[in-house]
């Protein structure tokens, strides 16, 4: 219920949280039809589908996503190979998403966390890879909310 005050347009992508973090998208390389994580889990909300659960540690910071209407992820700060940094990239940065064991490397120009070994999450918090994903074993986790409206307040 608390991520409904969110969604007051009639029209889903007209509501402003979608609008902002669409518009920050257009700013950068992206895959066909990637989308900001809170627009993910605010198309669920107003379709009303439930949330499964995954593990407590994302559950967590779902909860926090759909409460302050912000992108919200976290990675397995123990699997990151050096530091780990928000950049362009030239394209053709590893990454394996979750679940999957085929290489999908980053698109050149495209906005995305790596550390030393490849991409770790794709356009901005859009997909997580296999590598960092935080898992019932993760001891210390690397949480990234991102808030590009400056009237949001968490």
């Amino acid at each position: 219920d608390m991520a409904k005050q969110y969604l007051t347009e009639e029209s889903f992508s007209d509501n402003e949280i979608i609008q902002v973090y669409r518009q920050a998208y257009q700013r950068f390389k992206t895959k066909k039809g990637a989308r900001s994580s809170i627009e993910a889990l605010l198309k669920r909300v107003a379709n009303g589908q439930v949330l499964s659960s995954i593990n407590p540690l994302v559950d967590i910071y779902n909860a926090a996503s759909l409460r302050f209407g912000l992108p919200v992820g976290a990675e397995d700060s123990d699997c990151f190979v050096g530091d780990l940094r928000l950049t362009i990239t030239e394209g053709g940065d590893e990454f394996y998403l979750i679940g999957d064991s085929k290489n999908n490397p980053t698109l050149p120009n495209e906005l995305c966390y790596k550390d030393d070994a490849g991409a770790v999450c794709r356009c901005l918090n859009w997909r997580d890879g296999e590598r960092t994903m935080i898992t019932d074993r993760t001891k210390n986790a690397f949480l990234i909310i991102e808030a590009l409206d400056t009237k949001t307040q968490a």
